[in-house]
């Protein structure tokens, strides 16, 4: 009984994941609030009642979307969380921000901390803790958390730099990760946090920065179950990553249909030729960390029927 168990439900462009290790429970973000019917017959289901934390990895709405369901709905004892400052230069659809969409997301920002409040679930603002990296645990599971300062707030606020009290930046380059080691096996929760190529060395290839210093922190050399960055989408996976990762499991929170204009998977199985990618389109995937790694794959109908790639 004392294995961790991870499940990834079955959402695109979305990240929902709940770890579980001997009855606790916490979430890795939350999905966009159309997933909510979905996400709360399976903790029903599953009889879960209590929550022992929900992370937020960044403040876009595909990952917070359905905070305050769960915490109006079941015991949810912590959020961990970055402050929103507002800063976004461009929305979690990749467009042009303006004062609208920056309006919406304080609206929804402020509305999940008067939830917390009135349903006690305590906050804990990841970036105002001082710490190079965030550790939590699940019952005898660590869980280690990167990149927790705000990164967007810090270069808004710095006089001397070149983007003082400019809005440019998309809110994937504050996202956090999340690495875990258990049982001997390397565990990569990307969330959103990019590669990109930029030529702002503050923001350059942060998710290979990340995994970089996971290795050396942990003297490792290749990740056995990797959640894959911003959902597969393009600019993420590039060769440099996935030649450091060489995943064995890649979980990719989308559909296939929706990555064939990107390299993801060619990216994937050029770096390890036997990596099992596992999109989460039609199906939840949940796997037990034992000796050995198990994974359970539960066939679903497809939720995202807005989107129709025919």
């Amino acid at each position: 009984m004392n294995e961790l168990k991870i499940h990834f439900l079955n959402t695109i462009w979305s990240d929902a994941i709940i770890l579980e290790k001997n009855k606790n429970y916490a979430f890795i973000d939350t999905g966009s609030k159309f997933y909510y019917p979905m996400i709360q017959d399976y903790l029903n289901s599953n009889e879960i009642k209590e929550i022992e934390f929900i992370l937020l990895t960044h403040f876009h709405n595909d990952h917070y979307g359905n905070v305050e369901n769960i915490i109006k709905n079941y015991k949810v004892n912590k959020l961990y969380l970055k402050r929103y400052y507002g800063l976004d230069g461009t929305t979690s659809s990749g467009y042009s921000s303006n004062d609208e969409y920056i309006l919406n997301e304080f609206k929804n920002y402020y509305d999940i901390l008067n939830v917390c409040k009135e349903c006690n679930t305590d906050i804990v603002f990841i970036d105002e803790l001082g710490l190079a990296e965030l550790v939590i645990n699940l019952d005898t599971t660590v869980i280690e958390v990167y990149d927790i300062k705000n990164l967007l707030y810090e270069l808004y606020s710095d006089e001397n730099g070149e983007f003082y009290h400019k809005k440019q930046f998309n809110e994937n380059f504050n996202c956090a990760g999340v690495f875990i080691k258990e049982k001997g096996h390397n565990i990569f929760l990307g969330a959103d946090v990019t590669c990109s190529k930029t030529d702002i060395i503050p923001l350059k290839e942060l998710s290979y920065k990340m995994v970089k210093k996971i290795y050396l922190k942990h003297n490792i050399n290749h990740i056995d179950i990797y959640k894959s960055c911003h959902h597969g989408g393009g600019g993420t996976n590039t060769p440099l990553l996935c030649d450091l990762l060489k995943a064995r499991y890649a979980v990719i929170t989308n559909t296939a249909r929706w990555l064939d204009n990107y390299d993801t998977f060619d990216n994937l199985k050029n770096a390890y030729s036997d990596v099992l990618i596992l999109p989460t389109d039609y199906q939840k995937y949940i796997f037990t960390i034992g000796e050995e790694i198990n994974f359970e794959e539960i066939r679903e109908d497809s939720l995202f029927i807005t989107l129709k790639k025919d």
